[in-house]
């Protein structure tokens, strides 16, 4: 998993992670247990949770070209951290 990191003002920042995309429905468990193992690695410097938001960035193709079919293959989440 990739992540950027973006300063937000004093004491803040946001912390883009984006899963690999291996064109396979995302396992949501494994990208949200490697955020909370890094979560837990920025807390021992003073970093906490605020915030967390799920953006799907690409859907795996239609069946029959209907709408809603397939599944998310790729997707970025989004945590605010703030300084203790």
């Amino acid at each position: 998993m990739t992540s950027a990191v973006f300063e937000a003002g004093p004491n803040q920042i946001i912390v883009v992670y984006s899963p690999s995309d291996t064109g396979a429905e995302i396992d949501v468990s494994a990208a949200f247990g490697a955020i909370a193992s890094d979560a837990a690695d920025r807390f021992t410097g003073g970093w906490r949770m605020v915030s967390t938001a799920a953006l799907p960035t690409r859907h795996a193709q239609a069946f029959m070209g209907r709408e809603g079919s397939g599944y998310e293959t790729k997707m970025s989440v989004v945590v605010v951290y703030s300084k203790l």
